[in-house]
């Protein structure tokens, strides 16, 4: 999923929620729920890790997922009265933290992540193994209309 996509649903779980810890370790959970839904970007991740080619195409990808993701969170916060921000953020800081600690690992390759990054494909890579990936342009697609539906939950 997108960066986005977990972004917005860890603001929807901090706001039903409402506690700052359960925000957190929830948003940080459904991470691993919501990968596990074909996302399409299995040839991406493929060509970055595998055939170390068109690296610089995944990486264009994540900087432009990050910049959506943070204006995005930003546009959120600051046009809805939230009740709690901290809830709001600390569901937000759980979504997105799997991968920015799979970005850790990319970048260190630290034997300190490497269990963390295994768990973390073991679930974004469940059903792909098994049923295949969908094409990246339809996931996308479908991310859209999931966030627009999610933001109305807030």
């Amino acid at each position: 999923m997108t960066l986005t996509t977990h972004a917005t649903l860890g603001a929807v779980i901090g706001h039903a929620v409402g506690n700052p810890a359960l925000a957190f370790v929830f948003g940080f959970l459904s991470h691993f729920l919501v990968d596990m839904i074909p996302h399409g970007d299995t040839g991406l991740a493929d060509n970055f890790h595998v055939h170390k080619r068109r690296r610089k195409q995944a990486v264009a990808y994540v900087v432009v997922d990050a910049i959506v993701a943070l204006l995005f969170v930003l546009l959120i916060a600051n046009t809805r009265d939230l009740e709690s921000v901290r809830t709001f953020s600390w569901g937000i800081t759980g979504g997105v933290l799997p991968d920015l600690l799979v970005g850790l690992y990319e970048v260190t390759k630290t034997p300190l992540l490497r269990w963390f990054n295994k768990l973390h494909f073991y679930f974004h890579d469940f059903f792909v193994r098994k049923k295949g990936d969908v094409p990246l342009y339809y996931a996308l697609m479908a991310q859209v209309v999931f966030i627009a539906y999610l933001q109305t939950k807030l």
